[in-house]
């Protein structure tokens, strides 16, 4: 028996259609059959985890880079921010001219309407029709894991980081994005809480991941599955580069890694 630990987007989740490929939930029903353990391991709070996903025979999520773990539908492991900790946030968001978006396993937190931040707009015109969104924290101080954070020529970068830094580190960025998470929680972190739990070797575990914030899962374990479209980080780390998901990558994955026929 093996635990296979996924990635969403890009890995099962095709980022140009937004679905899952047959061929990719074919491939998770099989690992299952074969005898396997599946895990989604997963950026995404467990609020913002598609429906789809929720509905297949997963054996446990791993949510919002390791601050929130279940297993067989249990909460083995569950991080929110402090008040302090939120405190902290939201005035040092307010006082660095930032945007941000607050992840949280119930609900995703957006500050306001505003066209200032373009992604943080569209982000949200999407997610309000599909998950559990909150527009406004000034009355109802919101309950949150990780965040996003947005920045433009009128924020204060630097000032913003060395604030939050005692809580929260970033993860990646691109452009004027950055993904922040608690410090201490990683994909990583995740798969070490599950393998410790159900006393799996880490030989015997697997990753399959496409994006820069998978390194740590790619790191930690010694087999690692990379998909055709993949950061670069993570090429050194990867056993086998497969396909892409569209080209039934997660499949052909399985495949080489011997873990389904």
């Amino acid at each position: 028996m093996k635990a296979i630990f996924f990635d969403i987007d890009g890995t099962i989740i095709s980022e140009l259609t937004g679905d899952v490929p047959e061929s990719a939930a074919a491939g998770i029903r099989a690992a299952k059959e074969a005898g396997h353990l599946v895990f989604i391991n997963t950026g995404r709070t467990f609020s913002c985890v598609p429906e789809a996903l929720k509905q297949m025979d997963f054996d446990g999520f791993l949510c919002g880079c390791g601050t929130h773990i279940l297993y067989h539908g249990k909460e083995l492991y569950y991080w929110q921010a402090s008040r302090e900790e939120t405190e902290l946030v939201l005035q040092a968001v307010n006082r660095c001219n930032m945007g941000a978006v607050l992840e949280g396993r119930d609900f995703i937190w957006f500050q306001d309407r505003s066209r200032r931040f373009p992604q943080a707009l569209s982000i949200l015109q999407v997610f309000e029709h599909i998950f559990p969104v909150r527009v406004g924290w000034d009355e109802e101080t919101p309950v949150f894991s990780k965040f996003i954070a947005f920045s433009d020529e009128n924020s204060r970068e630097e000032a913003f980081f060395r604030t939050i830094s005692p809580a929260f580190s970033p993860i990646g960025q691109s452009g004027h994005f950055y993904e922040l998470v608690p410090r201490n929680h990683t994909k990583a972190t995740a798969i070490d809480r599950i393998l410790e739990q159900l006393h799996i070797n880490r030989e015997d575990a697997w990753v399959f991941g496409d994006s820069s914030n998978d390194l740590a899962m790619f790191q930690a374990v010694p087999n690692a599955v990379a998909m055709g479209r993949h950061d670069p980080v993570l090429t050194p780390y990867a056993s086998y580069i497969t396909d892409t998901v569209e080209n039934d990558g997660l499949y052909k994955g399985l495949q080489a890694a011997g873990l389904i026929p």
